[in-house]
């Protein structure tokens, strides 16, 4: 009995510990969030100009965006006016600070590390299902962070699903569009090649296009397959309209949720 005892005390000490680290990083992740709205409202229309083109629906909705440069979430929610919204993202991790940056502002992390994401990607799943079902918004990006593979994962489709909340896809027109291997670049050098190429391009059009609406009554897979061929229809015209470039390509068999 004292040994059981001294288990489920040393339990609630842990749950207690972990609740109040988490309280402590409440504050930092408040004032890291505050800065960066301030910029993305005061600051980046300073930089670069940008404009919408598309209606938005109300309430949650998960904006799926084409993603071929480094400040493409900015100009989404500078563009959808929705200042809370979180985003399926994936750290770099040479560069310790810029994941904690990431985890205040966009909260869903996702890796690649074969080990971590057969228990970190489906609990990230779970918990942006939650989040959509509370009313929150959120973008993920199809294509991963290598837009030059061209291809498109399931995710989007499977989250939508199972929150039974519409995709929005989101192309961006002049938005700086990386090179094969940018991703190694030093990280300083890498944001100011990216502001001077943007600038150089002008006005940044950032394009909604019709709600993908899942439906409940199919079967997950046959929706996902569905709302994906929809979403590779969207992002094919995104590409040869914005980039003169051809578009990612949906593979009927998916694969385990990637961002």
């Amino acid at each position: 009995m004292p040994a059981s005892r001294d288990r489920k005390t040393l339990a609630r000490l842990r749950i207690w510990a972990r609740r109040f680290s988490d309280f402590l990083l409440v504050i930092p992740r408040e004032l890291v969030w505050l800065t960066y709205i301030a910029a993305v409202a005061f600051l980046l229309p300073l930089v670069v100009r940008s404009r919408r083109v598309g209606d938005i629906p109300g309430g949650a909705c998960i904006f799926c965006v084409t993603h071929v440069g480094s400040f493409d979430p900015l100009f989404v929610v500078r563009q959808s006016r929705r200042w809370r919204m979180k985003a399926v993202f994936k750290g770099d991790e040479r560069y310790p600070f810029v994941g904690f940056l990431f985890q205040a502002i966009w909260w869903f992390r996702v890796t690649q590390d074969p080990e971590r994401k057969r228990i970190l990607n489906p609990r990230t799943m779970a918990a942006v299902v939650r989040y959509l079902q509370r009313g929150g918004s959120v973008m993920i990006f199809p294509e991963g962070h290598r837009f030059w593979e061209r291809s498109l994962y399931p995710g989007v489709a499977q989250v939508a699903h199972r929150s039974e909340v519409p995709i929005v896809p989101v192309g961006l027109e002049n938005a700086y569009v990386y090179r094969p291997g940018a991703e190694h670049d030093p990280l300083f050098r890498m944001l100011g090649k990216v502001v001077k190429e943007t600038q150089r391009r002008g006005c940044v059009v950032v394009r909604f296009d019709a709600p993908i609406h899942p439906d409940p009554s199919q079967p997950e897979g046959e929706d996902v397959d569905r709302m994906m061929r929809a979403v590779e229809r969207s992002f094919s015209e995104f590409y040869r309209m914005c980039y003169g470039l051809p578009g990612p390509t949906w593979n009927p068999n998916p694969s385990s949720f990637r961002e």
